[in-house]
């Protein structure tokens, strides 16, 4: 499988650490049970801890399809193809607006790609992932020439459903609260070609045990037998968006260094490493682990959590940086809620 073109759109407004803890001051001040400037502290030290700097948000006025419909474009550019020259629209995100149909149709709508055949894929933070295995599969069959993949994150900025936990009631939240002030928005666009002379190997692993400790509600029924125990506001519908990032991390560890020990190509002689955006830390960490010297690509500092963009921007970003050329071998390793973990091999 061939990528014909990836592009990446963000705003240009930069949230920085100080910024995402004022708005969380100023949000939690009224109603805070305890120290605020303790859990205020904590922030700070996590986001110092797992490399975090920068997020990017939409401004006031600002339309997230502005920035989706940009990296559409760039990607068609890149690829040498029209519109009308996709006849696959995958919409691979968290983020919706619409349940139903579909948001890939509303995506092909405004795009003016109306023959495009259209569905969403969703995996949390893997939805692109999974949506690349499906595309593969598709161009084998010759059932389509060429897939377009859209991801498209916005829940961040005022008024959206992750600023939800820009209050907190009590330093507890922060368990659970955290993660939301990592995520930055952003969308891509990926275009994909068949190419039998490059498969993409993929090993997925779920564990859906741990299927509760990231989530996003939409309603409350029936929410205690999703929840582990926690009678506190998290994950209590409405899209309140929880993540026990730390529960996550310590019950995979030794699964996600398994996959990168066994690795079809060593993953200190691959040209580029994309690791999910969620941690600077724990990735060094395995890397310490692994006494390898691995060539990751990480976005978090300056993009945050991208959430389903994680990878193909890591792409784009790259490539436009020159770290990453035609005929490189590439192993991304994502890590998703639910919880499912993907390790691939392709060539760009």
């Amino acid at each position: 499988m061939h990528i014909a073109g990836v592009a990446f759109a963000y705003p240009e407004r930069t949230v920085s650490n100080a910024e995402m803890l004022q708005i969380v001051a100023d949000q939690s001040r009224e109603g805070f049970q305890g120290d605020l400037n303790v859990a205020l502290q904590t922030i700070e030290h996590y986001l110092n801890y797992i490399g975090s700097v920068n997020r990017h948000w939409l401004a006031e006025g600002e339309q997230a399809f502005t920035y989706t419909e940009r990296a559409i474009n760039d990607a068609l550019d890149q690829a040498g193809l029209e519109k009308d020259d996709i006849d696959l629209l995958i919409h691979a995100s968290v983020d919706k607006r619409v349940i139903e149909p579909a948001m890939a149709f509303f995506v092909a709508k405004a795009m003016g790609m109306h023959k495009t055949q259209c569905f969403d894929v969703t995996e949390a933070c893997g939805s692109w992932t999974r949506a690349t295995q499906i595309a593969q599969a598709f161009l084998a069959s010759g059932q389509f020439k060429n897939i377009l993949i859209v991801t498209a994150e916005y829940a961040c900025h005022e008024g959206q459903p992750l600023a939800q936990n820009h209050k907190l009631t009590s330093l507890a939240d922060l368990e659970w609260a955290f993660a939301s002030y990592t995520v930055g928005e952003g969308s891509t666009a990926t275009i994909l070609t068949a190419d039998g002379d490059k498969p993409w190997q993929f090993d997925n692993r779920t564990f859906t045990q741990f299927a509760d400790l990231c989530m996003s509600p939409i309603i409350d029924d029936d929410i205690e037998t999703m929840r582990m125990g926690d009678l506190s506001m998290a994950g209590k519908g409405r899209l309140r968006f929880m993540s026990y990032g730390k529960k996550m991390q310590d019950n995979t560890i030794g699964d996600l260094e398994e996959m990168m020990r066994e690795n079809p190509i060593p993953v200190d002689e691959v040209d580029l490493f994309i690791p999910h955006t969620n941690t600077l830390t724990a990735w060094r960490d395995l890397e310490k682990r692994l006494d390898k010297k691995i060539p990751y690509m990480f976005m978090l500092p300056e993009y945050g959590n991208l959430v389903t963009n994680s990878v193909p921007a890591a792409l784009a970003v790259a490539e436009k940086e020159g770290r990453l050329e035609r005929g490189h071998k590439v192993t991304a390793l994502m890590t998703a809620a639910g919880m499912s973990y993907t390790r691939y091999n392709f060539v760009y």
